[in-house]
């Protein structure tokens, strides 16, 4: 037992022995890692700066630009770079580098613009036959308008498609004509057949006639204080612009026979017409979109046959307010 204590504490000394001596400066039977002669203290290398991060694919290989270099608040207003060549109204987009850059137009026509507009205002008819027996009205309608800019936004082709209705009111018993009235078809009570019976010549006050239509029109526009386009547009503007165009729709004609007791005869029939005009907006930038309202004038002719044998067309004047929106 006595010897088992004395070799176990020879055998502690001896592991403790060996590790002093494998220390630097003392006998060890492993060599060190570090060589030999080396300094106590490593010297002192100065960190590499991060790395700036590469803004583009282009940029991971050419290398990343100058501080300063990039315009983003420009690249976001849609305000072209000095020298960038970029179309007027335009701006270099933000995420595709590899190919030109460019958000906007790539050839030598402007952007393509679109409006949804509104408009109601006073129709005033006037002419022969029919014409002469309705009084100043009321129209109302609307469209969608497609804008084909040039390179500078400030003029632009348009494309016009809507739809109206036009409510005049007649002279009624004030000032009643002949015209033919339908007359109800016969039944033959034995066989039921029915006979269709011919059209009437009847005193007849003419009360109120409706109208509506499909309207196309194409005209030009101009902008008369810098450009129009939504992502260009600086501060408020002004827009005049005419144009021409169809419409075809259906119509209607309320009658009252003067030699029935509560009498009512209705007429129906298709129409078709042109129309030409002319307006001015003012126009507000809003963000992504450009909010517009102003004033127009229109002229038109309708050919109906809505009275025979009563001249049944009818020219018209109608001054109108609109607003709308562009985006």
């Amino acid at each position: 037992m006595t010897i088992a204590r004395f070799l176990l504490t020879g055998c502690v000394f001896a592991v403790a022995g060996g590790a002093a001596l494998a220390q630097p400066g003392g006998y060890s039977f492993v060599p060190s890692v570090r060589p030999a002669n080396a300094e106590d203290e490593l010297p002192h290398v100065p960190l590499a700066q991060p790395a700036r991060a590469a803004v583009s694919l282009e940029g991971m290989t050419t290398g990343a630009p100058p501080p300063g270099a990039g315009d983003p608040v420009g690249t976001l207003v849609g305000a072209p770079a000095a020298g960038s060549g970029y179309p007027p109204g335009t701006y270099p987009s933000p995420y595709y580098t590899d190919g030109p850059g460019c958000c906007g137009p790539l050839g030598r026509d402007g952007r393509v613009g679109y409006e949804v507009h509104t408009y109601t205002g006073v129709n005033v008819p006037f002419g022969t036959g029919l014409a002469d027996l309705l009084n100043a009205g009321w129209t109302v309608g609307g469209g969608v308008r497609t804008l084909f800019f040039n390179p500078t936004h400030t003029r632009a082709w348009t494309v016009d498609l809507g739809l109206s209705y036009t409510h005049n009111w007649g002279a009624g018993e004030d000032d009643p004509v002949n015209v033919f009235l339908r007359s109800p078809p016969r039944v033959n009570q034995f066989t039921g057949a029915v006979t269709a019976q011919p059209d009437r010549l009847v005193f007849t006050a003419i009360r109120e006639v409706h109208r509506t239509s499909f309207n196309y029109a194409f005209g030009r526009d101009v902008w008369l204080w810098g450009s129009g386009d939504t992502g260009g547009m600086q501060g408020t503007n002004v827009r005049v612009g005419a144009w021409f165009g169809g419409r075809y729709g259906t119509s209607h004609v309320d009658q009252i026979p003067l030699n029935e007791v509560n009498g009512y005869s209705r007429r129906q029939n298709v129409f078709h017409g042109i129309h030409a005009g002319a307006h001015a907006t003012y126009e507000v930038p809003m963000g992504a979109w450009v909010g517009f309202g102003g004033v127009r004038a229109e002229y038109g002719h309708d050919w109906t046959n809505l009275t025979p044998p009563l001249q049944g067309n009818i020219h018209y004047v109608n001054l109108q307010f609109t607003l709308g929106v562009r985006y």
